[in-house]
């Protein structure tokens, strides 16, 4: 397995460039895995302006696709589970930079690659057919855009900071301790390869926050350098404070924007967060992990903890 895997400069640029294109409305540009991603019905409650466009995709059978089942073999799973190599020789088939013959793959796994990119070149037709343009109105019509990133890394921010004088970052991180728990809870999908089957010596949610650790205080530290090229345009928010003090923190994000908090959004937020409290989302490891486990998690990222100037026994 392949834990310290440094993104490749490719990866940071492209990721730029897709969410460059998302912003601006250029959905010509985005790939046909964003437009037909199973996300947009899986989260549909969470994106009520892109009504239109759901109901297209479902109009059209363009919600339920299974374009890519086989591309695991070679190119894994999850994250960790493939070396390096192998992930930038599948970003180049899967990008078509290369053809198969020039990567040497074997004759079965040339015909899945041959068959996502058919089946997707079939759904980019129907998509644009019928749904693309209701999602370039649905963007170009709004004012404020919005896109929640997870896998996305604070160095790809750079180049659309630049480019996009009005974009605002917010930098949102969790307690590693509350994420690990989260994550093992979920289902193999939210895990690295690296925490399920190499480090059996210690507690699987110990080495699942270690992961996360290593990637976010390395985020953290690129979020600082961009605090001072750009001043007045990220905002860092602790999870754990806006469930501990949802109005404030909502408050501060608003004015990040230079927007009035809207009455409706700013109750619904509290609510929200009062729900948080009362499940004890920020608290909830304290009692469920172990001792041990605690103290051997606040070890491992003793670095975030320092970077975010708080201590690890006082959360």
């Amino acid at each position: 397995m392949y834990f310290n895997r440094t993104i490749p400069l490719v990866e940071v640029k492209a990721i730029s460039k897709f969410l460059f294109h998302l912003l601006t409305g250029n959905v010509n540009k985005l790939p046909t895995e964003t437009l037909v991603h199973k996300f947009w019905t899986t989260y549909d409650y969470e994106q009520k302006q892109a009504t239109k466009y759901l109901e297209c995709l479902r109009k059209h059978h363009l919600t339920s696709l299974q374009c890519s089942p086989n591309i695991g073999t070679y190119c894994g799973s999850r994250f960790g589970q493939k070396p390096p190599e192998r992930l930038e020789k599948c970003r180049q088939l899967l990008a078509e930079e290369i053809n198969v013959a020039a990567a040497g793959v074997t004759d079965r796994i040339a015909q899945n690659f041959h068959n996502y990119h058919s089946c997707f070149q079939r759904c980019r037709l129907r998509v644009d057919a019928h749904c693309t343009e209701v999602l370039w109105k649905m963007i170009t019509d709004r004012r404020l855009r919005v896109a929640k990133v997870v896998r996305a890394t604070m160095d790809s921010m750079r180049p659309l900071l630049r480019a996009l004088p009005n974009l605002r970052v917010i930098h949102l991180v969790r307690d590693p301790r509350a994420v690990a728990l989260s994550r093992i809870r979920y289902d193999d999908s939210a895990r690295g390869a690296y925490a399920i089957q190499i480090r059996k010596s210690e507690p699987q949610v110990v080495t699942e926050a270690s992961l996360y650790c290593h990637h976010v205080t390395a985020d953290i530290r690129s979020r600082m350098a961009l605090e001072s090229e750009f001043p007045g345009r990220i905002l860092s928010v602790r999870y754990e404070d806006v469930v501990a003090n949802p109005e404030q923190r909502f408050r501060d994000i608003y004015n990040l924007v230079d927007e009035p908090v809207p009455k409706a959004t700013l109750e619904q937020m509290v609510e929200n967060a009062q729900k948080g409290q009362a499940m004890k989302f920020s608290t909830k490891w304290k009692s469920d992990l172990k001792h041990e486990e605690r103290i051997m998690i606040a070890q491992r990222c003793a670095e975030f903890f320092r970077l975010l100037n708080i201590s690890a026994f006082d959360t």
